[in-house]
């Protein structure tokens, strides 16, 4: 289950916020998520719990912050999880991309892009990742860095994969071998570090003409996964 980018009102779920009217907003629609995935859940046969995707907050309109700027922000995002009952799922953070698109125009992420932090927050609270491959592709190419980092650090605490190419450092949604995605050495490295993560393609308009898309993602990625 993938909690919503956007709410009535034009609301973007923000659990780093400092304005408490936000962040208490952000709190309740995580916990709505969660609790309609439990609902969810008896229409299903699944033996382990289902994973709840959340894209937890801390962008800006014009910047990015600074590494030691960003660990407040963790701890206000992990003071809002608090406040949720999780029982029955399995939360996970997604990893972000520098320059999301947001309500019409570009924002600047700062959290769940560098590994050395989003790997700390995983540790310091025991909470486990969504792995956006394009999402965390744009953030290595924006701080020039090598893709297997990423993947290195942040494969051992990963929970889930959205699989999908990437150009650039905001050209997310790229059909599978279209991009620059080495999926041959992702493959490899994932199956070393997280071989029982479940994945999707997540190809941008790929549910137009009854998900071809997201079809043509999946024979591809046969020839690695």
């Amino acid at each position: 289950m993938h909690a919503p980018d956007l709410y009535p009102g034009d609301f973007l779920i923000d659990l780093a916020s400092p304005d408490e009217a936000i962040w208490e907003r952000s709190i309740h629609e995580v916990q709505r998520v969660v609790d309609l995935t439990r609902d969810l859940r008896e229409h299903f046969t699944c033996e382990q719990d289902p994973i709840v995707v959340v894209t937890m907050g801390g962008f800006l309109p014009d910047r990015h912050l600074r590494p030691e700027e960003r660990y407040p922000l963790y701890e206000r995002v992990q003071q809002g999880l608090e406040r949720v009952d999780e029982t029955g799922v399995r939360l996970t953070a997604q990893t972000l991309p520098p320059f999301p698109w947001l309500m019409g125009g570009q924002q600047h992420h700062n959290l769940f892009m560098e590994p050395e932090d989003t790997v700390w927050f995983c540790e310091t609270y025991g909470r486990r990742l969504t792995f956006d491959v394009s999402h965390s592709k744009l953030a290595a190419n924006f701080y020039q860095r090598p893709f297997s980092e990423y993947i290195d650090l942040m494969g051992p605490h990963t929970e889930h994969l959205h699989i999908v190419d990437s150009v650039g450092v905001d050209g997310e949604g790229v059909q599978v071998g279209e991009g620059e995605v080495d999926f041959k050495d992702l493959a490899e490295r994932m199956d070393r570090l997280a071989p029982d993560a479940p994945f999707i393609p997540e190809i941008w308009m790929g549910h137009v003409n009854t998900g071809e898309g997201f079809f043509v993602a999946l024979d591809r990625l046969q020839e690695w996964f």
